[in-house]
């Protein structure tokens, strides 16, 4: 009988797309997919750790999913908070055979430098079920393989990692510099999931292609944009730095067909965003939505803020109430 596994997915589309590279993998080497924890012989908990509320929530699943699952089992942490804290989540939960981060296989064993085998924690006397038979590429998840979708649309990484420094935000530290996928890998991925929306996401999705200058080059979110339009029936992009957002950019989403704009702004006063090293400020991102409402009176916008950031006053406060009032932003 085929052995089986279980995957819990906790955090931001991103991660959603990092387990449906594994589920690929594990399905490659035939294991089979089982909705129930208690079944498997892998179980796997793909974590957030964005936020205090997301850290909490990834404990507490690692916790019920260790009461749920079978003996002989194998439990497997991976994602955000087993790259950020690995060492610590070893040391704090020996409920857990195995913590790894991103790229790493599941079925590496420590071992000491003569070659002996080092089991840690529960993962002592546990039998080891791989991930994957060919060795994980360097370039993290993104070029592993994914089932086709299951529902008529799927999330797409474009790229990896972040090359901005925002104040409030540790995803730098753990994901590392950004790495953008070459059009032709993304558009194969595109092919197999047989979706007719493509979601495109990243950590900075407008910046696509800064650091590969000479094959991609600045504003190649342009022409990935178009090359996905052309392969299905709708494209929406997810998670736009405001500073990046360029008339042809503008332009291209919406020709996609979905004319959605989803902002990251995060505040509106000057003086809070330099503080959180961001752009911009409440005035420029009126004109801008203004501007892409004159082209596309039927664009739709979604955006998110951060509200007691160290420095807050009450006027900063007073002016974001102002701006989403006056912005009538969708979501």
């Amino acid at each position: 009988m085929s052995q089986r596994f279980y995957i819990e997915t906790l955090g931001c589309p991103k991660n959603d797309v990092d387990s449906d590279k594994l589920i690929g993998a594990l399905l490659a080497d035939g294991m089979e997919p089982t909705d129930d924890a208690a079944l498997a012989d892998l179980v796997v908990v793909n974590t957030c750790a964005f936020i205090d509320d997301a850290r909490r929530e990834s404990i507490d699943t690692i916790l019920e999913l260790d009461e749920q699952r079978a003996d002989g089992s194998r439990l497997v942490v991976t994602g955000c908070m087993a790259e950020r804290y690995g060492d610590e989540l070893a040391a704090e939960l020996p409920e857990v055979d195995q913590v790894a981060g991103f790229g790493q296989a599941f079925n590496v064993t420590p071992v000491e430098r003569d070659g002996t085998e080092v089991p840690t924690g529960a993962a002592a006397g546990r039998k080891l079920i791989p991930v994957s038979s060919t060795p994980l590429p360097e370039f993290d998840l993104l070029n592993l393989p994914r089932p086709k979708s299951a529902v008529p649309w799927a999330y797409v990484k474009i790229a990896e990692g972040c090359d901005r420094s925002c104040g409030f935000c540790a995803i730098p530290s753990f994901r590392g510099p950004q790495r953008s996928r070459d059009i032709a890998s993304i558009l194969t991925e595109v092919d197999q999931l047989e979706a007719r929306e493509i979601v495109l996401v990243a950590q900075d999705l407008a910046s696509y292609g800064k650091d590969r200058p000479g094959e991609l080059g600045a504003g190649s979110i342009v022409p990935l944009v178009k090359a996905v339009a052309d392969e299905v029936d709708r494209v929406r992009l997810l998670y736009l730095y405001p500073s990046d957002l360029s008339d042809e950019l503008i332009d291209s989403i919406c020709e996609s067909g979905v004319p959605y704009f989803d902002l990251s702004l995060q505040h509106v006063s000057k003086p809070l965003l330099r503080r959180m090293r961001r752009w911009g400020d409440g005035q420029r991102f009126l004109d801008r939505i203004a501007d892409i409402r004159e082209r596309e009176p039927e664009a739709a916008f979604r955006s998110n803020f951060i509200v007691g950031y160290p420095g807050e006053t009450e006027a900063d406060h007073d002016q974001l109430l102002h701006f989403v009032e006056h912005a009538q932003l969708d979501w």
